[in-house]
């Protein structure tokens, strides 16, 4: 009994430590790639550095609804080299602002040079889809709502254990770049949509008492290329 416990107690104890070796991350951004490389140390592979907005936390504002001033940070990046198509466009698209899908390794993959990994890159939509839907509600997570024009820049399914959608919007008509998570799933699917295209849109916010497994009490509920959300 003692030796089965033991075996089981290895078992499950390699499984949770291999699984933190996983990914940290995978999502979607606006950004603008400003470097590309061959390179690698064992293995070739492309590697980079592109912008993407930001902003400091440290910002000293009464609300958070009045933070925070657009900022613009660098990050490295990594492409495989068997991901010829990616690596096609970023090098016809240098310091253009394109769309990208990436993943954030929890370890350094080897074939890489950084943890941050970009898997897929885009170019923008002008017009919407004729199907694509103009409205999009879920339930509201809190008893404080308001609703802004702008678009979200950055969004993220993160997390080992416990996994959040976390991301950044800018505000348009503020001048403001704000984070934000997403509680429900459809929400965060239909955000990456509005993503491929350039059209702007209203976004409702539900704030929160409680910020429970997210980083932020900020959560969508509402995406509307028509009119203010939630009726505001």
């Amino acid at each position: 009994m003692i030796r089965r416990f033991f075996i089981l107690t290895l078992y499950f104890g390699i499984v949770l430590n291999l699984s933190a070796f996983g990914t940290y991350a995978e999502g979607r951004a606006i950004v603008k790639v400003i470097k590309l490389i061959s390179g690698g140390i064992l293995f070739e592979s492309f590697e980079g550095v592109f912008e993407i907005a930001s902003f400091d936390d440290s910002e000293n504002c009464d609300e958070i609804e009045k933070c925070y001033t657009p900022t613009k940070k660098q990050v490295e990046f990594s492409v495989r080299i068997e991901n010829k198509d990616t690596i096609k466009f970023l090098q016809d698209n240098l310091n253009k602002v394109i769309l990208i899908d990436y993943k954030i390794h929890r370890l350094e993959p080897i074939a890489l040079s950084t943890n941050f990994e970009i898997l897929k890159a885009y170019p923008f939509k002008t017009n919407l889809a004729p199907d694509f839907p103009l409205k999009f509600v879920v339930e509201k997570t809190g008893s404080r709502n308001y609703s802004f024009f702008g678009k979200v820049l950055q969004i993220e399914y993160r997390g080992t254990a416990i996994k959040t959608y976390e991301g950044i919007y800018y505000d348009r008509q503020k001048d403001k770049i704000r984070p934000f998570s997403v509680t429900n799933e459809e929400m965060a699917e239909y955000v990456k949509k509005t993503m491929e295209y350039t059209k702007e849109y209203y976004i409702g916010i539900s704030k929160s008492i409680v910020k429970g497994f997210r980083e932020t009490t900020f959560d969508i509920f509402e995406i509307n290329y028509k009119e203010q959300a939630g009726g505001l």
